[in-house]
């Protein structure tokens, strides 16, 4: 033991005096060729991945930040920081400083120490590190497999970890503070047609599943949907199912408050990948002409538009869209032909899904999930009324929620349903209040068969006083017209009986009333041609004043 002493205070004396009387050139060459002939005998290697490299965050000291906490629970060591705050859904675990674990790749051990300390000076900041400790022989597979390894878990872990937000543009901007989106809605619990659901479940999965055959077929890695069909049937609620289903962050943009094209580039830009961008109602947001409808749009109109066409266009799949990865365009709209056909080729929109008023297929759902039964005695009473009515999911479903029993909750859905049916059959059919109101009270009149705006107020305007070189309507015969061009397609059997009386051939009525809508769509049309005339000369005039 004395032994052991005096060699180390020899030592300690030949290091004092290597230090005193020695140049510094010469005592850091010595102690270079020392640490080179220990370093002989030592067998591991270290790397260290420090919190930030030149000023910006090190991806691997994230990666290694979530991997290593992810085993932490299900080993001993000394100390654990646990945390929860509400931009994650689970609890996280990390190391906490100056402490070691070890990770097991392959048969291989892995050593990880996590350091913390305060810089020096007047600015004082934290400075954190990772080291990792392994056999030098496995350099090699530390580079190429398991660093790789640890960055690809990392991302799966923070993607499994995240809760959805929504992100909404204000000033030509996303803001700041995303929302935190809770909507429970799920595709277990939507009701929509079981095969529409299967097959876009299974579209949605193999598209999150092919990154690298886009990347081998040179495609970028995204995809597009169209969501179309009548008002109130749970598009909304479609799109929510899919952020869930993904965990993707919603990005919700209104073009009608996009200031222009430059703008909407930016704000395509600034959408973090792995995420879904949705455009609402996107025949309304701004006044995009169908070119195949050969009617130009009018001066006034071009000048109001903001984001044009073409800025559309390349914002779907321009080469900016190429920036980011994983993205989802969903875009909704009421009338799949008032958008213009560019818009919706493959490429841009690649899956069109028709959502109609609730089906038996969803209505059987709907009943698993309120009143947690498969069949019932009743179910062939809703499969024979539901194709007569125009019933939303959401109003079947609240139907059912307004009792637990069965038996009353259907006979309630039956009840409903035939009142529908009855109030059709005295010629009072419920139409959607967007659609209700006549063309006489429409601010923003369209015409829903040729996808045509008309540019004119019509507030207090009669359309009997209006004059166009197409013939005129027969006004006296009674049609059912909604605002949107669309006939009553349940027109009664009461007024065909009555029809069948007075001496008319039910054909003959019937080609009449195709001959009055086609008057009045001509009517119309020619009227259009003739206001886009007149407010183009008017622009015209102005622009000389």
């Amino acid at each position: 033991m004395n032994s052991v002493w005096a060699l180390l205070a020899s030592i300690a004396l030949i290091r004092t005096t290597l230090s005193n009387y020695l140049p510094e050139k010469l005592r850091l060459y010595i102690s270079a060729r020392f640490e080179e002939w220990t370093r002989r005998f030592n067998t591991d290697e270290t790397m260290v991945f420090k919190d930030y490299q030149s000023s910006k965050m090190n991806q691997l000291f994230q990666a290694a930040n979530l991997y290593p906490g992810e085993s932490l629970p299900t080993i001993s060591i000394p100390r654990v920081t646990v945390e929860k705050t509400e931009n994650v859904r689970n609890l996280t675990f990390s190391m906490e400083k100056n402490t070691e674990m070890i990770d097991v790749y392959e048969n291989i051990p892995m050593k990880w120490k996590y350091f913390s300390e305060y810089s020096q000076g007047m600015s004082k900041h934290e400075i954190r590190w990772y080291e990792l400790s392994f056999h030098k022989e496995y350099k090699s597979l530390v580079t190429k497999c398991y660093l790789p390894y640890i960055l690809e878990r990392a991302n799966k872990i923070k993607e499994r970890n995240r809760v959805v937000q929504l992100h909404t543009a204000a000033h030509d901007f996303w803001t700041p503070k995303p929302v935190i989106i809770q909507h429970p809605m799920t595709f277990e619990t939507l009701a929509m047609d079981g095969n529409l659901k299967k097959e876009l479940v299974e579209d949605l999965d193999r598209f999150m599943n092919s990154k690298e055959y886009y990347q081998q077929i040179g495609k970028v890695w995204k995809r597009g949907y169209l969501l179309y069909g009548p008002p109130g049937i749970g598009k909304s609620s479609l799109i929510a199912a899919m952020a869930n289903h993904l965990n993707f962050d919603i990005y919700n943009l209104n073009l009608s408050a996009v200031s222009s094209d430059f703008v909407l580039q930016n704000l395509l830009l600034s959408t973090a990948n792995r995420s879904i961008l949705v455009i609402e109602d996107i025949d309304c947001s701004i006044k995009f002409q169908n070119r195949e409808s050969g009617i130009e749009q009018p001066i006034k109109y071009q000048q109001q538009n903001k984001v044009t066409l073409s800025g559309l266009l390349n914002f779907f799949d321009g080469i900016l869209s190429c920036c980011g990865e994983g993205k989802i365009l969903v875009a909704t709209t009421n009338y799949k032909d008032r958008i213009d056909p560019a818009l919706l080729r493959a490429g841009r929109m690649d899956m069109h899904i028709y959502l109609t008023y609730c089906t038996f297929s969803a209505f059987k759902q709907l009943a698993l999930r309120y009143l947690e039964i498969s069949d019932h005695s009743l179910f062939h009473h809703i499969q024979k009324l539901l194709p007569k009515v125009k019933v939303s999911p959401a109003e079947v479903a609240g139907e059912l929620m307004k009792t637990r029993d069965p038996k009353a909750s259907i006979e309630g859905l039956i009840k409903h349903l035939e009142e529908k049916v009855n109030l059709i059959a005295d010629g009072n059919s419920e139409v959607s209040p967007k659609h209700h109101s006549s063309l006489s009270q429409t601010s923003n009149c369209q015409v829903h068969e040729s996808s045509i705006s008309l540019p004119l107020a019509c507030n207090g305007a009669s359309m009997d006083n209006v004059k166009s070189s197409g013939p005129k309507p027969d006004v006296s015969v009674k049609s059912k017209l909604t605002a949107d061009g669309e006939g009553d397609n349940n027109f009664e059997k009461t007024d065909l009986v009555r029809d069948r009386s007075s001496g008319h051939n039910i054909l003959q009525v019937i080609e009449d009333m195709e001959k009055e809508l086609l008057s009045y769509k001509e009517a119309i049309i020619a009227l259009q041609k003739k206001l886009c005339r007149t407010l183009n000369k008017l622009a015209e005039i102005k622009a000389t004043i």
